[in-house]
Order: C-alpha cells, then sequence, then structure tokens
C-alpha cells in the first residue's frame, strides 16, 4: 500500500510541473507588445493621416498588380504597385485593384497607364 501512495504523490508532482513549465513556455512565446513591427493600416487603399501621404498597401508578397489611382481635380490613372506600401499622388482620394486592367498583373512597378 505504500507504494502505491509514493506512486499516486509522484505523478501528482510531474503533473504539477508539466502545467507550470507549459505556462512558462507560453509567456516565453509572447513576443514583448514594444518589438511589434510597423502597424499597417489595412490592405489597399489608406487615406492620409497625420501629415503622413495617402498610400496603398500591396498585401500579396509575389505578385505586382494594377490599381485604379482616383484623383481630384486631376485625371484618374492606373499603376503598377508591388508588394508593400506605395505612396500616391498628394491629391489622391481613392486607388483599388482592378483585375479589369490588362489581367490585374503587371511586371515593373511604378509603371502607369491610362
Amino acid at each position: 500500500m505504500k507504494l502505491r501512495g509514493s506512486l499516486s504523490a509522484a505523478i501528482a508532482r510531474l503533473g504539477l510541473a508539466a502545467v507550470a513549465l507549459t505556462g512558462a513556455l507560453a509567456c516565453a512565446t509572447v513576443a514583448p507588445a514594444t518589438a511589434a513591427p510597423e502597424q499597417i493600416q489595412g490592405c489597399g487603399w489608406n487615406e492620409s493621416r497625420g501629415g503622413e501621404r495617402a498610400y496603398y498597401e500591396h498585401c500579396a508578397t509575389n505578385t505586382n498588380v494594377w490599381i485604379q489611382v482616383k484623383r481630384f481635380p486631376r485625371s484618374n490613372y492606373h499603376r503598377c504597385v508591388g508588394p508593400g506600401r506605395t505612396n500616391l499622388d498628394l491629391d489622391a482620394t481613392g486607388a483599388w485593384y482592378d483585375s479589369n486592367y490588362r489581367g490585374g498583373l503587371c511586371s515593373h512597378p511604378g509603371d502607369t497607364g491610362p
């Protein structure tokens, strides 16, 4: 009978140790809030804020796409953008992905079209 009591106590200690280790590992893998990368407002059109220019955030990592840029008072145009942030004209009032323009994909970020 003494063996069973010792065995039960050992199993209980191992269980507590496992719970403690799991908690410690969970805390160790969480990155601190100060180490976060630059905050993306959102994929697509982002209006100007706090003196920053409006931009288009292309969130895919392996394609270049055509977007249509809306401007006022000047006319709209198409622009090829690559992954990441592309700053837009000072008078840009909107931008969106245009799958109908030349198939939606492009080769050279910075290229423009009507």
